[in-house]
């Protein structure tokens, strides 16, 4: 009677539904005994795909770029932002920019990176006394569950009673490392003030830990992997056979020469331009006629079609084939692509990495001495995604504009610029105000 009142489709019960498995669990029940294995699968097809690995390389040049750049409205902060991001990394191998960016791949790689803040000393000569060390997830201890005093943990996350986290339980080493590693590692407490954990928390709430991107093509990438080396075995097994042949020598053992009397001389096994030979009576020679690979074109096709809807890129940036696009098809998957880069850019990483930086860093600015205070008004330009059409699109917005539906510095913005220096830049143009002559020197 139940199955009988049900009135959607999905959720009655019948032949259709034996095998379908669907849990009422919460989000960190069901990530938790499948994220390690996720996680490293997900990390061994960005290694070994070349689609995925390029995807992974499109949504970080696209998001990131060179980089999402502050914009303090305080000059001294600016110019101490300035030469801090260039000294940031507590490995010293990269700027901020940098960091944005390998912060934001392990996100869409592992599900979630960490970055934790190193207070220095004064006398280590930085700018200010400030360091950012990225950790991979595999730092945080996810066998840490359970009740602790004043609140409780959930896969290394440690909240209180009112359900706000209070900190991270890390690892002093990553346990994968190839370095001698303590077989007991214990993880230490790191309070969550010195820490910033970026995953994609929007997906579902009560979400504790991240949940690698490309989960949802895992089976999709590794079965195109594997048909595909499959036809190709099956068209290198084809190619070694160039001929058969037909005889009626019982004593005749394929792939050994026969040595006979030398009238008649070993039988010959290989083939090569030119080549002449007389065959013996009873033998005939039929060539191999390889089979057609009938719809492989198509099936590949769309199984990267479905690929690059899991990685939330085009099939043309995808797959690198912009033979089916032109400006109208093109523009609006760039438009769809652009839209999803701008949601993680506004809703993830600025407010989750980005402004967790600037604020500490002007705190710390502050406890330093170098500021007269402890909060600053920062702004964000993300990178710029290029246009599909130069000329209509830069019309586009010029109309924008001049209809007053969207104002000057908005479009600079946009466009990846700094308004105030791209102002500065055209006021200091001795061409500015002399378009005859800059159209003559370049000329």
């Amino acid at each position: 009677m139940l199955d009988m009142a049900r009135g959607f489709d999905g959720a009655k019960r019948g032949p259709r539904a034996i095998g379908w498995k669907a849990t009422g669990t919460s989000a960190n029940a069901e990530l938790g005994p499948a994220l390690a294995t996720l996680r490293n699968r997900s990390r061994d097809l960005i290694r070994n795909n070349p689609y995925l690995s390029h995807a992974l390389n499109v949504k970080v040049a696209n998001l990131v770029g060179t980089g999402i750049r502050a914009k303090f409205k305080d000059k001294a902060l600016q110019s101490l932002w300035k030469q801090w991001v260039k000294e940031c990394d507590s490995g010293g191998l990269l700027d901020f920019y940098g960091i944005q960016a390998q912060t934001y791949r392990a996100m869409d790689e592992s599900g979630e990176c960490f970055i934790r803040f190193r207070s220095r000393l004064p006398q280590d000569g930085l700018s200010v006394p400030l360091q950012l060390q990225v950790l991979e997830s595999d730092f945080l201890d996810s066998t840490k569950t359970g009740p602790v005093p004043g609140g409780f943990v959930i896969l290394g996350v440690q909240f209180n009673m009112i359900g706000q986290r209070t900190g991270y339980w890390f690892f002093d080493q990553h346990p994968g490392e190839i370095a001698t590693v303590p077989r007991n590692m214990v993880s230490s407490f790191v309070p969550a003030t010195d820490v910033i954990h970026l995953f994609d928390a929007i997906k579902r709430p009560g979400s504790v830990r991240g949940l690698p991107e490309f989960a949802t093509t895992i089976w999709k990438a590794r079965d195109l992997d594997e048909y595909q080396d499959a036809e190709l075995i099956r068209k290198k097994i084809e190619a070694c056979f160039a001929a058969f042949v037909t005889t009626s020598d019982d004593s005749f053992q394929a792939g050994r020469p026969v040595s006979t009397a030398a009238a008649n001389g070993p039988r010959v096994e290989s083939l090569s331009p030119g080549l002449v030979e007389y065959l013996r009576q009873g033998e005939t020679v039929s060539f191999a006629a390889p089979a057609a690979s009938d719809g492989y074109k198509d099936h590949v096709s769309i199984e990267l079609q479905a690929l690059a809807a899991g990685t939330n890129t085009t099939y043309e940036q995808l797959t690198g084939d912009y033979s089916r696009v032109n400006f109208t098809s093109g523009r609006m998957g760039k438009m769809e692509f652009k839209r999803i880069m701008e949601q993680r850019q506004w809703l993830l990483v600025i407010p989750m990495l980005c402004e967790r930086v600037a604020a500490r860093f002007a705190s710390t600015a502050y406890l330093a001495g170098l500021t007269p205070k402890p909060v600053a008004d920062v702004s964000w330009t993300p990178e710029r995604i290029e246009f599909i059409d130069p000329v209509r699109e830069a019309n586009g917005l010029i109309s924008l504009i001049e209809a007053h539906l969207k104002s000057r510095k908005q479009g600079i913005r946009e466009l990846g610029e700094d308004p105030d220096e791209v102002d500065s830049e055209i006021e200091a143009d001795p061409f500015k105000k002399d378009a005859t002559n800059f159209k003559t020197t370049v000329n």
